[in-house]
């Protein structure tokens, strides 16, 4: 407001000086281009502010634009920290509900997917085993598949 004021100041104190200035001023041309330039003065002091303003709402706009990025990058990274948590707490899960019907893994992995922009999906499971019959991973699939929906991949390894 404070520039808005001191413009007016301006405008009006230049004002009075060329009508003073005009009264001393008998020819006709002289009083012409001293009306010309009060004009151009005058006008250069309204859009003084006006330019000021527009690159204040720029530099707004850039700061915004920049909280938004970093609001951006916040959002990724709290999404992923909550995937990471997630999925760590699915395969404890799993390894759990196998230890409750008597089957030991010596890891279970899960990949997950993010379908859309709200949805997450398992999209794999890996179960890493020792020696085991058929039948223990026939087991081991039937109890993935009835918990997790998917069809889990059985990796032996000897040990």
């Amino acid at each position: 407001m404070s520039g808005l004021y001191a413009v007016a100041v301006t405008v009006c104190a230049a004002a009075l000086a060329v009508t003073l200035l005009s009264r001393f001023v008998t020819d006709g041309g002289t009083q012409t281009l001293l009306r010309l330039v009060l004009g151009a003065f005058v006008l250069c002091s309204m859009l003084l502010p006006l330019g000021r303003a527009v690159q204040g709402i720029s530099a707004d706009i850039a700061a915004v634009q920049s909280a938004t990025v970093d609001s951006a990058a916040q959002r990724e990274q709290a999404q992923r920290a909550v995937l990471e948590r997630t999925k760590a707490g699915l395969e404890q899960t799993l390894r759990d509900i196998l230890a409750q019907n008597g089957h030991t893994v010596k890891n279970a992995a899960v990949t997950l997917a993010i379908q859309g922009e709200n949805r997450v999906i398992i999209a794999d499971v890996t179960l890493t085993v020792g020696d085991i019959t058929p039948e223990e991973e026939k087991e081991l699939v039937r109890l993935t598949q009835t918990h997790f929906a998917v069809e889990p991949q059985i990796v032996r390894e000897s040990e």
